[in-house]
């Protein structure tokens, strides 16, 4: 019984090597990366003007400028 159970945490262990130990939950957001991703800059859909996606107003798909909206 002894035995067994040293086989299976050793099987256990070895499947987890193989698998490179990626048995984590996915990172949530950084700080930083939402930031560049709010200062990434789009087209006014109306006039073509580019401005940052949190100065931006969204309607459907498509960004508009303040004076646009």
């Amino acid at each position: 019984m002894f035995l067994k159970i040293v086989l299976l945490l050793i099987i256990i262990y070895f499947l987890y090597r193989f698998f490179g130990g990626s048995f984590s939950l996915p990172k949530p957001k950084t700080k930083e990366k939402d930031e560049v991703e709010q200062n990434t800059l789009v087209e006014c859909a109306s006039c073509s003007v580019y401005i940052t996606k949190k100065e931006a107003i969204k309607k459907g798909n498509k960004y508009y400028c303040n004076e646009c909206a």
